[in-house]
């Protein structure tokens, strides 16, 4: 009989939990971020890093990935230069990284696979730029993102 009482009285799966808060999104942390992912880094100077792995696919064809994450002022942005489909998780990984809300990430995997640029779009706590390119042999992908916070200074 206690057992039937105690599952009336406790909450079962009532989803009620919040969700965890974002991290918030830095440059220090962006670069973290990848580190933990133990790519291969340089900076290039206190406001620039620059994130790279490739591999051989054949004895002709290097297939790689470059990330570029810059901090200025009021933004940081983060450049992706992919050859290859693969080198493509490297942006699912910055989208899915704890910087954004659940509804800023999936807002921003609409805009990348929207077909479309933005400029100065809001979303979520952020205003983003976004574009991507597909010349011949590569995709660039940017986002530039810029916390609404810094925007009201």
């Amino acid at each position: 009989m206690l057992c039937i009482g105690l599952a009336l009285i406790l909450p079962v799966g009532t989803g009620s939990t919040a969700p965890p808060r974002p991290e918030n999104l830095t440059y220090a942390n962006i670069v973290s971020h990848f580190k933990a992912a133990q790519l291969r880094m340089t900076e290039v100077q206190k406001r620039c890093t620059v994130f790279f792995e490739g591999e051989w696919k054949s004895p002709n064809i290097y297939a790689y990935g470059l990330i570029v994450v810059e901090n200025s002022d009021e933004d940081v942005q983060v450049t992706f230069y992919l050859t290859d489909a693969h080198e493509m998780n490297w942006v699912t990984e910055f989208l899915d990284a704890p910087f954004f809300a659940r509804n800023e990430t999936t807002t921003l995997f609409d805009l990348l696979h929207s077909g479309r640029e933005v400029r100065n779009k809001q979303i979520g706590r952020f205003r983003v730029d976004f574009h991507h390119w597909q010349p011949k042999h590569a995709e660039i992908i940017v986002f530039s993102l810029t916390p609404e916070q810094s925007k009201r200074r």
